[in-house]
């Protein structure tokens, strides 16, 4: 497949690994780790979990200049401006002039510039690779995409570990941060390499009058949004309160947990080789079944832990983080790739925008309300059945819930070549009479 590219869109992997390499520091465990060290709760993590999701709403507006500025200029633009704002947190730690609560301040506000900046950008990433890449070949094409973006978060994970072992200092702090900027600043690199892709008749009428209704009420698009709404509600934390969890533990210090959430990576590094030749030829319904089964049996290892029933062992840890990143990585590439074939050419800019606000606003707002609902529970504790129900394991018990929810949701997807989608769509919305304006 690999030589079967269009020429320079293997660019696409290599801006992933650093991009993923940035990200990976600037809005997971070490950004985390550092907020909670300078004073943050529940709630301050659970807002700068939900900054990037909730960000995205701004694909609604942005869909529509897609077609004047083109896919790569768009992302180029987009990427290079928010890189200024991680250079910023990293001069963070290094401000000693400033308190805990001072600190955190500026770094919300960089975190916000950063994630407005992408939210917006974002915008022309997925309709340039599903433009870019044919449908017969995307299984695969995610699956190595994947690899590289899960390689470039173990490596930052790894990276960061390293350079915040033992007792961490403010300096280290800020090294890491850089790291994650430079890593985004040669991203920018690859961006320049990928080819553009050039919009068709249909795409181009997506930037103008839509009938969002009609859209909305499509009962293949409507079912895979509600169906990863509910899956986002639990995915969208886990990631967070884990790490909160851990490092409330006396035997987990930051070098230990930084490791231990890498271990998800390389689950997902061994298992996506297996899965992009699998997507393409049983299609994505059977891994995504699959991968949901067994995030419920690591959500619940998490609550068994959380409730005293299982302890919290290095290898029990160990295990849960290496299959949660196997069957989050394997569940990713299957629903990336079925909402490509569910997104119809015509109107595509705005299908995917519409789907990925919605969604992120349940991947934003299930952080804050699970933050939230932490710190309200704050010290509270009950044994009942041998289980010691506090904080954390009632969050456990409830993504748990979730998790068996989406499970149900997913029989109801229906999995469809994209040729197929847009014929009932374009014939539902010729009855309607609401076609795009032409």
């Amino acid at each position: 497949m690999i030589s079967n590219y269009p020429k320079g869109a293997f660019n696409a992997h290599w801006f992933n690994l650093f991009n993923a390499l940035s990200f990976q520091i600037i809005l997971g465990a070490p950004i985390i780790i550092y907020a909670k060290s300078i004073g943050a709760s529940s709630t301050v993590l659970g807002i700068i979990a939900a900054l990037t999701p909730l960000m995205t709403v701004l694909q609604l507006p942005a869909a529509q200049f897609l077609g004047r500025y083109g896919y790569k200029q768009f992302v180029l633009t987009g990427w290079a401006l928010r890189t200024i704002f991680v250079f910023v947190v990293a001069a963070v730690p290094l401000m000693f002039f400033l308190d805990g609560a001072s600190k955190l301040a500026v770094m919300l506000a960089a975190l916000f510039a950063f994630n407005l900046l992408r939210g917006i950008s974002s915008a022309a990433w997925m309709p340039w690779i599903a433009g870019l890449i044919p449908e017969e070949g995307r299984g695969r094409f995610l699956s190595l995409d994947q690899i590289f973006m899960h390689l470039g978060s173990l490596l930052a994970l790894v990276a960061s570990a390293i350079l915040m072992s033992g007792d961490v200092e403010s300096w280290e702090y800020a090294l890491v941060f850089l790291l994650s900027a430079v890593a985004a600043t040669s991203s920018l690199f690859f961006i320049r390499k990928i080819p553009d892709v050039t919009a068709s008749e249909a795409m181009k009428n997506s930037s103008q009058s839509v009938p969002w209704l009609d859209i909305l009420k499509y009962p293949p698009f409507l079912n895979l949004l509600i169906f990863n709404v509910v899956f986002m509600a639990v995915i969208g934390s886990l990631g967070v309160f884990t790490v909160e969890y851990l490092r409330e533990l006396p035997d987990f210090s930051v070098d230990r947990v930084l490791y231990l959430s890498g271990l998800s990576y390389v689950g997902a590094l061994i298992s996506l080789p297996f899965v992009g030749r699998l997507l393409d030829s049983v299609g994505s319904k059977p891994v995504m079944f699959a991968a949901l089964a067994m995030f419920g049996l690591v959500v619940i290892g998490w609550f068994l832990v959380a409730a005293g029933v299982l302890p919290a062992s290095l290898a029990i840890i160990a295990a849960l983080n290496f299959f949660v990143g196997v069957a989050g990585a394997n569940f990713n590439l299957a629903n990336v790739r079925i909402v490509m074939s569910t997104m119809p050419e015509m109107g595509r800019n705005h299908f995917f925008a519409l789907f990925t606000v919605i969604t992120s606003l349940g991947l934003g707002g299930a952080p804050i309300v699970w933050g939230v609902s932490l710190d309200m529970i704050g010290t509270y504790e009950a044994i009942t059945g041998g289980l010691h129900w506090g904080r954390h394991s009632f969050y456990f018990a409830a993504t748990f819930c979730l998790t068996m929810i989406a499970l149900w949701l997913l029989g109801r997807l229906h999995e469809a070549k994209s040729g197929e989608t847009a014929s009932l769509l374009y014939a539902r919305l010729r009855r309607s009479g609401k076609l795009w304006q032409r």
